[in-house]
């Protein structure tokens, strides 16, 4: 089952040694958004820095306006079926920190996602009690 959701990139910065492959995966259009990872790769692009952000929608519909400097943003709307499967082609070439985040916007609120260690693992990610009752 599909998410209608946000989803969030946040300090996701592609390691120098995998730049290559990911600008060549990013860089191959083909036009098929049945697959969410083409449709990521569609949508995804990389900064001057190696950070990963995305291309806003043309009809604006996306939930940040794009960036002044350079036009991007760090989230996109759209139905998510297996994040999972992003982050698990995203954990191969990202530093440590970099975190893939889905918050539902159908009104369970729910967030959810997965952070990278730089050594091509992750782990998941979702919202937990922290601190005392105040």
């Amino acid at each position: 089952m599909g998410y209608l959701s946000s989803f969030h990139l946040v300090d996701v910065k592609i390691k120098e040694d995998c730049l290559e492959i990911v600008n060549d995966a990013l860089s191959m259009q083909n036009g098929d958004e049945s697959s969410e990872l083409e449709y990521f790769q569609e949508r995804a692009v990389l900064d001057s820095d190696n950070f990963l952000y995305f291309r806003p929608n043309e009809d604006g519909s996306d939930p940040y306006e794009p960036c002044e400097d350079d036009g991007t943003i760090p989230a996109i709307y759209g139905k998510w079926y297996d994040g999972e499967e992003l982050a698990s082609w995203l954990k191969q070439y990202c530093e440590e920190g970099g975190k893939m985040i889905f918050h539902s916007i159908e009104g369970d609120g729910d967030a959810w996602g997965w952070e990278f260690d730089g050594q091509g693992s992750m782990r998941e990610l979702q919202l937990c009690s922290v601190g005392e009752w105040v």
